[in-house]
């Protein structure tokens, strides 16, 4: 079972630029509730934020909390609006395809740092990031467009290496990276 959660985690890393795409269908969908929408929008934040668990400066390692923060975005949205969910995967099948059965494999691979981590993710998600904030990118098309922008040069200056996320992405070092920075959280 751990090597298919690593293996689903690695898969998101490696897809995490088809993901964002996802997520910012998410985000501009009005027929999704505001809330829906601002997980949505938190987080792409999260991914954007050097402040988030695991910053981009730990190589493919660092994305793998960014990837874990897109799945569980999307499952709240599939939670909260199934039929929105269904029409939104229709049209990224590819982002939507297994999600239920990944966050279990994602869950059970973190065991207890579930909880802290969602919790996290999502309080990075609301923070700031250059000025604007996840509700001003739902509420405000310049700032949608902003955040487009952002994601997109983010992009362009993260190489990731398929061989890479193999080699750096394993169960230990991520529970340790997490556990190490979850705990400077709690002082």
């Amino acid at each position: 079972m751990m090597d298919d959660a690593v293996a689903a985690l690695r898969a998101r890393v490696l897809s995490l630029p088809l993901d964002l795409k996802a997520m910012f269908a998410v985000v501009d969908d009005q027929e999704l509730p505001d809330e829906l929408r601002l997980t949505g929008a938190a987080a792409i934040f999260y991914y954007l934020n050097p402040a988030n668990l695991i910053p981009s400066k730990d190589g493919m390692l660092g994305l793998a909390d960014d990837a874990i923060a897109l799945r569980c975005a999307l499952d709240e949205v599939r939670r909260g609006a199934p039929a929105r969910a269904k029409a939104l995967a229709d049209h990224a099948p590819e982002a939507w395809a297994g999600l239920e059965h990944e966050i279990s494999l994602l869950a059970g691979l973190l065991g207890d740092l579930w909880a802290p981590v969602c919790e996290a993710w999502r309080a990075v998600g609301l923070l700031e990031y250059r000025g604007k904030s996840a509700r001003g990118c739902v509420d405000d098309a310049e700032d949608s467009a902003w955040l487009y922008a952002a994601v997109e040069e983010a992009l362009s200056t993260r190489d990731i290496d398929e061989q890479a996320v193999i080699r750096e992405i394993k169960k230990e070092p991520l529970l340790a990276k997490l556990q190490q920075r979850l705990a400077t959280r709690k002082r």
